[in-house]
């Protein structure tokens, strides 16, 4: 959906769920041992320059599936650069048998039907991974920026728990919405005598769990530095033969077994982000998700591919182009991310979710006439909902007021209703009218809402309208720590939400 947490003064519009918002580093800089690495990865690079030329040669499945680059990566290495200054497990051979077993490990709090993590049944394979539950890549976490109400106990493991009991207690966490203590404890199980270096599935599910509450609790630049540990993951190493040699029906040669990557695509995705804020080179992301892109298609071209897996490749591949858009605004590269928009193919006129996600696209690039355009002969109740958050972009606040009030005598009841009030309020404070604002994001807070927007937008008002906002701010805090607790939200708010 959509959201608006800007305090008067700055652009009101920041997408909510539509985005991975998170904060970058500075320009690209090249680090020690980016010479040798470059030198050991440019022959790889040039395979898969060639191999991206030939991709395109055979069609245009990137233009129709939101693919189509509006950018050039550099021919030297990029999106394959191994760690310098760290251990590079030789590959070894897997076995290729699948196990009977399947992975049952908890993947929460990211739960997406377009990334599921589990791709396929668990296969036995020879590789080690001991350097990815190694004590030193883990960072201690600080409780210094959450307000009092808010802190939790960091769990630790007990002597003699078994890992299914500690998973389990790692899912409670998750569950309950703690996920700065799910964050510690998913690294203290990943270090513990409980994971063996083949077991791969353990490992990259507590990795990716680990990552993901860094990333939800804000603590982005942690996330970054210990996502550099996984090196280069479109590296052989991560890829085994799923199944043997099949010959060909004249018997004259064999067909090549299918290959599988051994990291769960989120996990995938999530190290492309996060290792271009690690090396501070944002063309690093874009390479990496071009790379994915890549995969992608062979998999959805794939002439054993059935329909249901088909699809699923294809939600992953316009999911990462909707990631390159946003990887291109967030480099400041606005002229290439309208390009990409251009390319991309116009979502069902009865897909809401994807029309309300494109609108956000061309509003974050500026045009706000091609989000206009996305909504021109559609027939939908989301046209109705983006109608006011258009007006808001172009700086009509009276009329968007006008347009959410109408937009509240629909959606009263619904999963919207909270998101249409708080953009009220948002634009009743742009116009002047603060008493009206504090008490619509009062009333909010009053029902058990306290997503960080609505928090922080209700913090803005107080500042604005007293003298005493310090204490009302706190008072708020002490509010929202009597809510119940929910996976749908973080429980560890941050100073920041509350703007102590």
């Amino acid at each position: 959906m959509w959201s608006v947490h800007s305090p008067p003064g700055r652009n009101p519009l920041l997408p909510v769920q539509a985005f991975h918002d998170f904060n970058l580093l500075g320009q690209s800089v090249l680090g020690a041992g980016w010479t040798q690495a470059a030198a050991v990865q440019r022959t790889e690079d040039r395979e898969k320059g060639r191999e991206r030329e030939r991709e395109r040669e055979r069609g245009s499945v990137w233009a129709c599936e939101c693919m189509c680059p509006p950018w050039n990566p550099p021919a030297h290495s990029i999106g394959g650069m191994c760690l310098p200054n760290t251990r590079s497990p030789t590959p070894a051979a897997a076995s290729g048998n699948r196990d009977s077993k399947t992975s049952s490990l908890p993947f929460h709090p990211a739960r997406d039907l377009i990334a599921s993590p589990k791709d396929s049944p668990h296969i036995q394979v020879a590789q080690n991974f001991s350097f990815l539950h190694q004590p030193e890549i883990f960072h201690p976490i600080s409780q210094l920026e959450i307000p009092l109400p808010f802190r939790s106990e960091f769990p630790s493991l007990l002597p003699g728990q078994p890992l299914e009991s500690a998973l389990q207690q790692l899912d409670d966490l998750c569950k309950k919405g703690h996920y700065l203590p799910a964050a510690h404890f998913a690294a203290t199980i990943l270090t513990s005598s409980l994971i063996t270096s083949t077991d791969y599935s353990a490992i990259f599910s507590l990795l990716y769990t680990r990552l993901t509450c860094l990333l939800l609790t804000g603590n982005t630049l942690l996330a970054a530095e210990e996502s550099k540990a996984l090196q280069d993951l479109n590296s052989s190493f991560y890829y085994v033969d799923v199944k043997p040699d099949l010959p060909k029906e004249d018997g004259s040669s064999q067909e090549p077994p299918e290959k599988a990557h051994l990291a769960p695509w989120p996990l995938r995705v999530i190290a492309v982000r996060l290792q271009s804020i690690g090396f501070s080179d944002t063309r690093r992301g874009i390479s990496g998700l071009y790379d994915l892109g890549l995969e992608a298609r062979r998999h959805i071209i794939r002439p054993s591919v059935g329909a249901e897996e088909k699809a699923l490749w294809k939600a992953r591949l316009g999911d990462l182009g909707i990631r390159v858009v946003n990887a291109l605004v967030e480099m400041g590269d606005l002229e290439a991310a309208r390009r990409s928009l251009a390319s991309m193919a116009s979502p069902s006129k009865s897909d809401a979710h994807r029309l309300q996600q494109r609108a956000l696209l061309h509003l974050r690039v500026g045009d706000v006439d091609s989000a206009k355009d996305l909504f021109s002969s559609v027939s939908n109740p989301s046209a109705n909902i983006v109608e006011p958050l258009l007006k808001m972009a172009e700086g009509k606040f009276d009329e968007a007021v006008t347009g959410w009030n109408d937009l509240l005598k629909t959606y009263t009841g619904t999963d919207d209703e909270v998101l249409i009030k708080q953009n009220l309020a948002v634009c009743l404070l742009y116009v002047g009218d603060l008493k009206q604002s504090r008490e619509i994001l009062e009333a909010l807070v009053d029902d058990h809402n306290s997503f960080q927007s609505l928090t922080f937008n209700l913090a803005t008002v107080y500042e604005l309208c007293s003298e005493n906002s310090g204490a009302l701010k706190e008072a708020l805090a002490e509010r929202v720590a009597e809510h119940p607790q929910s996976e749908h939200r973080n429980w560890e708010i941050p100073n920041g939400a509350f703007k102590i």
